[in-house]
């Protein structure tokens, strides 16, 4: 990449953040026709409009927008890699892209990653706690977590951290009402609390005479949280199919009860996915360890 193209990369990051070529200029030690001019052959060369401009404000179009993200990947990219450099290298710094799953990442990794802000400050992270999938080189993403068995391009690496242990459960109050289930079979005369996400049920999954069934069973109720079905089963409102890391407080504590232990299927990885890069930047490197840890 050409000098140039950085510095009109730079030019048009700081007319984004500003909203303005007067301040952007302001803020760049620039002129404000000198902003203007390199966000102008920047769209020239990508062959589209950045920006939508009035007399009175500047604002990002959807194209703007995406490639905003992008450049703003790039440029701490870049950052990080010059201070790496200047400070002897290690040292978690720029801004760290992640998305892991909701529930998986509201429990366990949120409380990792603020622990790891506060022993890195000059780190930012831009995190989305979602079950979509997202692509990775394509978003920009510098670690994923995915649950279950991964099928990435082998422009990937895949690191398992650990695995999910899946269990039925249900409150004390609920099983006072009906008969707990000795076979999944029996899950047809209960009411089942299904997770949701994208319009698809999630399987709760049996070893059943040496392989691993798949069942979905009917459900009165369905919900896209992982914690809001937890507290559903709490209140008596059915058998919850969750994993341990959700429920092993309220086991412990005799909220819930674990059901159908014997036909337990097998645990499903957890996975830390990230590009395949010669030099793992340390912000990576270090949370990858850190999970691996902690977890």
């Amino acid at each position: 990449m050409a000098p140039g193209n950085i510095n009109d990369i730079v030019a048009f990051v700081a007319a984004a953040e500003a909203g303005s070529f007067v301040r952007a200029a302001r803020a760049r030690s620039m002129t404000r026709s000198g902003i203007a001019k390199s966000v102008a052959r920047l769209e020239d060369r990508l062959g589209v409009r950045l920006f939508h401009r009035t007399t009175r404000s500047l604002g990002l179009t959807d194209d703007g927008r995406v490639f905003l993200d992008r450049c703003t990947q790039i440029l701490a990219d870049l950052d990080e890699a010059e201070s790496s450099m200047s400070d002897g290298g290690g040292q978690p710094q720029g801004l760290f892209r992640m998305t892991a799953p909701m529930t998986f990442g509201r429990l366990m990794v949120l409380p990792l990653l603020n622990d790891f802000l506060a022993s890195w400050p000059r780190l930012k992270a831009d995190v989305s706690f979602t079950d979509r999938v997202s692509d990775i080189i394509e978003d920009g993403i510098d670690l994923a977590i995915r649950i279950g068995e991964t099928r990435e391009n082998t422009s990937l690496i895949a690191r398992t951290l650990t695995h999910q242990h899946d269990l039925i459960v249900a409150s004390p109050a609920y099983l006072s009402a009906n008969p707990a289930p000795r076979h999944p079979d029996d899950l047809m005369g209960h009411h089942c609390l299904n997770y949701v996400s994208a319009g698809r049920k999630r399987a709760w999954r049996f070893a059943i005479e040496g392989r691993t069934v798949a069942v979905r069973p009917r459900s009165r109720l369905s919900l896209d949280s992982g914690e809001a079905l937890r507290d559903a089963a709490v209140a008596g409102a059915g058998l919850a199919f969750l994993p341990s890391y959700v429920v092993d407080r309220d086991l412990a504590d005799g909220r819930l009860i674990a059901l159908l232990s014997d036909y337990a299927a097998p645990p499903v990885p957890i996975s830390a996915i990230y590009p395949s890069r010669r030099h793992l930047a340390p912000k990576v490197r270090r949370f990858i360890d850190l999970l691996a840890q902690n977890i």
